[in-house]
């Protein structure tokens, strides 16, 4: 069986976590995939992981396992959920992170309890090794989803309340949900929220500092200068050409930014 797990943790690569679990769905399944497809999310962020898993998932074949761990709440009674959506199957604490996967696609969705599959020793801190990996594992034989907990309906899932843009009248106001190696200020204002403004002059306003209209590509302004540009993952991002707009501007994850109609 060709079977695939993507992992997307905060755990960074210093430590020795993201080995420690890989070696633990080795064990189980030595047959498996193991793709990773970020480390470096911002500790605890949920928004940022919830995004990322978003814009990635689908890249993987069909009934690939992804396994996101972005845990703060481990250790407490939050739970852990398995969900099957779009021949994919997710691993994730029941915190927001599969917000985007609940609210696109039907998901048929189960609360682990089946601890035959985790480990023998559970540790609070550590369920990514404990836990995730192991299950993602079991999964990836080929373990029918029912087998790992009672079924819950998607709709009582955690969802994050605050992770799409607001629109008012001909405004969307938006924030900064992570800042690439590049500096580039990826934002949670989409190409589809845009649209209805096509053909239409716009201002983005950031720290008090406006952007006039969004160019098509980096070489559309000076070296230097800053641009407004729709990104690969089809968000709204302000970048610098051959610069760091994150640096330059001292913007930071959260940070609001406003997109309105010149008038």
């Amino acid at each position: 069986m060709n079977s695939f797990i993507s992992l997307l943790t905060d755990f960074g690569l210093c430590d020795e976590y993201v080995g420690v679990m890989k070696g633990v769905i080795a064990s189980i399944n030595p047959h498996a995939n193991v793709i990773d497809i970020c480390h470096e999310i911002d500790p605890q962020n949920i928004i940022q992981a919830a995004y990322m898993l978003w814009f990635s998932h689908a890249y993987f074949p069909r009934q690939t396992v992804h396994v996101s761990v972005v845990d703060p709440g481990v250790g407490t009674d939050r739970h852990i959920i398995a969900l099957k959506a779009n021949n994919y199957f997710f691993l994730a604490p029941d915190n927001g992170i599969l917000t985007h996967i609940i609210n696109n696609y039907e998901c048929l969705s189960v609360r682990l309890t089946a601890s035959q599959y985790y480990l023998s020793q559970v540790s609070s801190t550590f369920h990514g090794r404990d836990i995730f990996a192991p299950v993602a594992a079991h999964l990836s034989t080929g373990l029918n989803l029912n087998q790992l907990g009672e079924t819950i309906p998607a709709s009582q899932l955690v969802k994050l309340l605050d992770i799409y843009p607001k629109k008012k009248n001909d405004q969307f106001v938006g924030k900064v949900i992570m800042i690439d190696r590049f500096g580039n200020l990826i934002t949670n204002i989409s190409q589809k929220d845009l649209n209805q403004f096509i053909d239409r002059p716009l201002t983005i306003w950031m720290n008090n500092i406006s952007i006039q209209g969004i160019s098509n590509n980096y070489m559309q302004v000076r070296k230097g200068e800053l641009l407004a540009i729709i990104g690969s993952k089809g968000l709204l991002e302000i970048s610098i050409n051959c610069g760091n707009a994150s640096l330059e501007l001292g913007v930071e994850i959260g940070c609001h930014i406003l997109v309105e109609l010149m008038v």
